[in-house]
């Protein structure tokens, strides 16, 4: 896709843009926008009115297809882009011409490579059999009871993942203007946030040719009535790249969605630990009745969840402790806890050590890998990588650097118990 091309589209959509920015090639290649003297922060950027940008609520099938309306955002979307990249005359057509065809997502690999990240949780989010199931129990009879209108439209399967990868890796989520956002009433799940009734799950055009990094980020996107603009965050030089920053998603997330990530995204690297893993260790010595009540009691009480991420710096959530404080008591403190309505205190003591070493022994154990061997994979010149194989390895090292910082964490809380067992025998003398 040619510069001028691009340049061609935004002026036609009365996309305003900063005298400074223009769009060249990065080494790699691809298009990118970048600035041509120096910008300082608060400068609008880009202007995009909102009748240029791709949501459901900017959809031209509502008014082919009322009943849409009753629909989430995600069908809405994905109904929209299906049926716009597949016409010639489409007003985005030259914005689906920039996108990429071909991805590295999770969707895509083969078993093959997914077996790289045995051990990583992310392979429990990949979500390719539920997207088909959605494909063909709600896309595809929407399709096909309005035959008339999808008859010129790529509706194949491969269609539908092409659509669904591009909202992935380069859609945003906004604040409908005039609402504010309960953030307690928000789903966990990133990927629900569309269905929720504050936001808007929507394509900025050309928003792919702005690059994502945590540590270079310097501009934002900043949506408003009747427009979303891109503002600079900090001073740009001249002839700097634009980026955004992606936000605290680690790699392993990012290459499910996006397929690539940034090396600053090691900052926000996370390894999943399932409750299942630290229930089974701390109640080891329970009946399987006593664990389950003590689950039951547990949900009931809002202090158990069905994972824990532990983040980059290896640090030990609280709840985690107390979960294990939990299973470690014997009946009668338990029964007490639960008589009082008051559970135990995150503590760091000798048996609480003894299971999070476990954990984090069982949890190394899930991986085909150690860490020396990663990290020899990585730093062999000898060794050749393709580069999915070269993500997952970086992927799943980065786990495993969680696991050491973990381990590390807890086997201080042992030498700061002796120290301090040590000098309250020697006040007792």
């Amino acid at each position: 896709m040619s510069e001028a091309a691009i340049t061609q589209w935004l002026s036609h959509n009365n996309v305003q843009t900063h005298p400074s920015i223009q769009i060249s090639q990065s080494p790699s290649g691809e298009n990118v926008i970048t600035t041509t003297s120096t910008i300082p922060p608060s400068t609008i950027l880009l202007t995009i009115p909102t009748t240029a940008i791709i949501s459901s609520t900017n959809s031209p099938l509502l008014e082919l297809i009322p009943s849409l309306s009753e629909k989430s955002q995600w069908t809405i979307l994905i109904l929209t882009i299906m049926h716009e990249s597949s016409n010639p005359a489409s007003k985005w057509r030259t914005y689906f011409d920039n996108l990429p065809t071909q991805f590295d997502t999770l969707m895509y690999w083969t078993p093959e490579e997914l077996k790289e990240l045995d051990g990583s949780a992310v392979l429990n989010k990949i979500g390719r059999e539920e997207a088909e199931t959605m494909y063909l129990e709600e896309i595809k009879p929407l399709i096909d009871e309005n035959g008339g209108i999808f008859q010129n439209t790529d509706v194949s399967l491969e269609a539908f993942h092409k659509a669904g990868s591009w909202i992935m890796a380069f859609s945003s989520d906004f604040e409908k203007p005039g609402v504010t956002r309960d953030e307690d009433a928000m789903d966990d799940d990133d990927d629900d946030e569309y269905d929720s009734l504050d936001m808007d799950k929507v394509l900025v055009p050309f928003g792919n040719l702005i690059q994502i990094d945590c540590d270079l980020a310097n501009c934002e996107f900043s949506p408003s009535d009747g427009s979303v603009s891109l503002i600079s965050t900090n001073p740009i030089p001249a002839n700097t790249t634009l980026h955004t920053d992606p936000g605290p998603v680690p790699r392993s997330d990012l290459l499910r969605r996006v397929g690539k990530y940034p090396p600053s995204s090691s900052q926000h690297d996370v390894i999943e630990i399932d409750s299942t893993l630290i229930i089974s260790i701390a109640g080891k010595n329970l009946t399987d009745a006593t664990r389950d009540s003590r689950i039951e009691r547990l949900v009931e009480e809002e202090l158990l969840e069905d994972s824990y991420d532990i983040e980059a710096d290896g640090g030990i959530p609280s709840e985690v402790l107390i979960v294990i404080q939990a299973f470690v008591a014997d009946d009668a403190t338990f029964e007490a806890y639960a008589a009082e309505e008051k559970f135990p205190k995150a503590k760091k003591d000798a048996k609480t050590r003894d299971v999070v070493l476990e954990v984090i022994q069982r949890r190394k154990e899930a991986f085909a890998t150690s860490r020396e061997q990663d990290l020899a994979i990585l730093e062999n010149p000898e060794e050749s990588l393709g580069r999915r194989q070269k993500m997952a390895v970086e992927v799943r090292l980065g786990e495993k650097e969680i696991l050491r910082k973990m381990e590390e964490t807890v086997r201080s809380w042992a030498d700061a118990t002796e120290n301090h067992s040590r000098s309250a025998k020697r006040q007792r003398r």
